[in-house]
């Protein structure tokens, strides 16, 4: 148990320092996401169905994205 919370908690400082850094590469937020797309695409885990949100609506803001899910971001409503 203590290993998964070490390699947890390192992993997770890794991920802030890479979005922290100014590096020249882009961060690991703005390469799962395109600028100017937020509408929200993501798969509900009990049956599979797909839920768009868009800003505004009642659950935008705590929608998470997970690409490794098949969760996406999209530009249009199309």
């Amino acid at each position: 148990m203590k290993t998964t919370v070490g390699i947890t908690v390192t992993f997770g400082f890794i991920i802030l320092a890479m979005e922290f850094s100014g590096g020249h590469s882009p961060s690991l937020i703005t390469s799962c996401t395109k600028p100017g797309c937020k509408i929200k695409g993501n798969i509900s885990i009990n049956t599979g169905r797909r839920f768009y949100h868009v800003p505004g609506a009642e659950d935008y803001d705590s929608t998470v994205i997970y690409p490794t899910k098949g969760e996406k971001w999209f530009c249009t409503e199309s």
